[in-house]
């Protein structure tokens, strides 16, 4: 899709080839990197500058791991994993070089085909391993907020994969533990189809993923929330995650729990804002 040089111009780190969903990533890249960081766009140059060159690392790698997990023949993340830091991160420090480390071996870990998570204890180690990762990467962050932010990394990663429940059924992919959708009556096999529709366990599952799994993950994002001193564009990433988590809930609950129904409407939203910035 081609959007606006305004609204694309924050998130050209998609435009690399290797990846971009010309090469089957599970997505449209532009769109997923206009809904998480459109807002880069406003800030200064010199700034703008360190968030692109670190987003552009960290999805690199997601892409590939992507395309490898529909295309494991293709060894293009096996290829390109290294334990060395990216320019982006060079003189950060070793604690930068674990969660980059961290994040790479998580990448390895999750974007498998044959992925089950057996309990909602391991649900959350990936949630903490893979985003947590991710968001110890964001620059300007002080030795207190880098050990906060995992838990608003979390968070963004159930909220990416709640998005994303149409998209990865489509693909064979289940996040929900297996300890869950046993107490709830719901087999993975009717989430990747469409038995869940005329399952009664369905509603179930998502009151408690919602109402009682989710208030779990936001009483763990409750340090970073509490941060006063952040550097204004983490700021501004901590407001703008909060208000797409809003977003996607809000659109998510009104869909009555139809995550097809959901993906359709949201995503004709995201498509109307990015043909249509407000700044």
């Amino acid at each position: 899709m081609r959007y606006s040089p305004r609204s694309t111009a924050g998130v050209a780190w998609a435009a690399s080839e290797l990846a971009s969903s010309a090469h089957a990533a599970l997505g449209d890249d532009g769109l997923k990197d206009f809904d998480h960081a459109d807002w880069v766009v406003d800030l200064a140059a010199s700034i703008q500058r360190v968030w692109l060159e670190r987003i552009r690392a960290i999805r690199l790698a997601d892409r590939l791991a992507e395309n490898q997990q529909l295309d494991p023949a293709s060894r293009r993340f096996d290829r390109f994993v290294t334990p060395a830091l990216p320019n982006a991160f060079v003189g950060e420090g070793p604690a930068v070089l674990a969660a980059w480390t961290r994040y790479l071996a998580a990448l390895r870990a999750y974007h498998r085909p044959d992925l089950r998570l057996p309990t909602l204890a391991d649900h959350r180690a990936m949630l903490d391993r893979l985003s947590g990762s991710i968001f110890q990467l964001v620059p300007f962050l002080s030795p207190q907020q880098f050990e906060a932010i995992r838990g608003l990394g979390a968070l963004d990663q159930f909220f990416n994969n709640l998005r994303d429940l149409a998209e990865d059924a489509a693909h064979g992919i289940c996040y929900f533990p297996d300890d869950v959708l046993a107490r709830a009556g719901v087999r993975r096999e009717e989430v990747l189809g469409n038995g869940w529709r005329s399952t009664p366990g369905w509603p179930q599952l998502m009151r408690f993923w919602l109402d009682e799994y989710l208030p779990e993950l936001e009483r763990g994002a409750a340090a970073f929330a509490a941060c006063d001193d952040l550097h204004p564009s983490v700021a501004r990433l901590r407001s703008e995650c909060r208000a797409r988590y809003l977003r996607i809930l809000n659109r998510f609950r009104t869909a009555g729990f139809d995550f097809r129904r959901f993906a359709e409407e949201y995503w004709r939203e995201v498509r109307e804002r990015a043909a249509n910035p407000r700044r």
